[in-house]
């Protein structure tokens, strides 16, 4: 089960990478059989998105939907799917505005931009005037903020979003984000936006890549596997099973102390697996020095990378810091202490304002700031996290996924 890593595809990257066209020519698309993989995957409501979706995830359903709108708009076909789609929007486009839903990434810059490329294609979506305008000031204001922190972090973010930038859009810049294989932050939709700007050849082989292994569909992120496969140690610890496993552990570890000695890409330019795996490796008895940590230890670090607003991805990031924070190393480390003290206050208000939809979830959030890790007795840990544990768990980027 540590060797086969799956993920759920996303049509919401799918559809940005069913927009590119061929190198020699804009007439026809680059990956056609994203565009067929769009016509034979809607649903019968009209959106596009994950099956099963939570009722405070409407957003994440809507900027799929109008992003694969988008694409077969591009290429002229599959009209009454079209037609579907936007009457989908047009019954949901109140979720928009309310408050309690949970954003995807960069939702409040990608998708006021979808929505202009609309209008650009000719498409008249059920949005009234005011709530285009109300979208617009919004975006903009996201985007001033951005370019005043002028931060690491913040330009980070806009690379990372940066198929939702239009006039501000530099390939040169974007660019210097590019990792080893081709890609932007491992994103399909950021890298096929940057290669319709930039014709780049590094990120034409990452996406044949992805088609190559996942068909006609891609995953919002890959890869993912070191990521996965330390979800999977840490799931099975939790349930208390670990006996059971100790070879396959064993080598999953073994195999992320290798990739952290060789600082791999895949875990120290991602918070959430630098965690992760700082945590695990550290409880497991391997050398690994807290400073990894150190870029995530000033919560203004972190609201500037993600854009601040209520996002899943940030509750899951911040949580697995917050236990990181809990491994004691020596008693002044000043990493540590720094990010115990932001992430134990944030995820607080986390458990107070609602910011967490799931009730399993939200149980594992509260046991694990009502009971510190050197406190919680193995077997009460165990039944805990039994009680909690969800099969079906979902975590979202600029999509969701499984």
């Amino acid at each position: 089960m540590f060797k086969k890593v799956e993920l759920s595809v996303s049509s919401y990257d799918t559809a940005w990478l069913a927009r590119v066209p061929t190198m020699g020519s804009s007439l026809e698309p680059c990956f056609p059989q994203c565009l067929k993989w769009l016509l034979d995957n809607q649903h019968h409501d009209g959106s596009w998105c994950l099956p099963s979706r939570h009722d405070l995830m409407i957003k994440d359903s809507l900027m799929s939907t109008l992003a694969c709108v988008l694409a077969l708009r591009k290429w002229e076909i599959g009209e009454e799917h079209v037609s579907k789609g936007i009457e989908f929007m047009g019954s949901n486009f109140g979720a928009i505005m309310d408050k309690k839903q949970l954003s995807p990434m960069g939702f409040n810059i990608i998708f006021p931009s979808m929505v202009e490329n609309a209008k650009d294609l000719g498409l008249k979506l059920p949005f009234s005037p005011n709530s285009v305008d109300k979208l617009r000031k919004n975006r903009n204001l996201e985007l001033e903020r951005l370019s005043r922190c002028n931060t690491k972090g913040s330009k980070s973010y806009l690379a990372y979003v940066s198929e939702g930038l239009t006039e501000s859009y530099d390939p040169t810049e974007i660019l210097k984000y590019q990792r080893k294989n081709g890609s932007l932050f491992n994103s399909p939709a950021t890298t096929a936006s940057l290669l319709v700007h930039s014709h780049d050849d590094k990120c034409l082989d990452y996406l044949h890549s992805l088609l190559d292994k996942y068909g006609s569909a891609v995953p919002t992120i890959y890869p993912n596997d070191i990521f996965i496969r330390l979800c999977m140690v840490d799931r099975i610890e939790r349930l208390g099973i670990s006996r059971h496993f100790i070879h396959e552990i064993t080598v999953v570890l073994n195999e992320t102390y290798r990739c952290w000695l060789q600082r791999d890409e895949e875990i120290f330019l991602d918070m959430q697996t630098c965690a992760l795996a700082f945590r695990l490796l550290k409880k497991n008895g391997y050398e690994v020095s807290s400073d990894a940590l150190a870029d995530f230890n000033e919560e203004k670090h972190f609201f500037e990378s993600s854009a601040g607003g209520q996002n899943l991805k940030d509750i899951y990031s911040v949580l697995e810091l917050y236990k990181a924070s809990e491994i004691t190393t020596s008693p002044d480390d000043l990493v540590l202490e720094t990010l115990h003290s932001w992430t134990s206050r944030y995820l607080k208000q986390g458990l107070e304002n609602g910011a967490i939809p799931d009730e399993k979830f939200q149980k594992q959030v509260k046991n694990a700031v009502e009971f510190p890790y050197d406190v919680n007795v193995d077997r009460l840990d165990n039944r805990t996290n039994i009680e909690s544990y969800n099969v079906d768990e979902i975590q979202i980027l600029k999509a969701l996924h499984r």
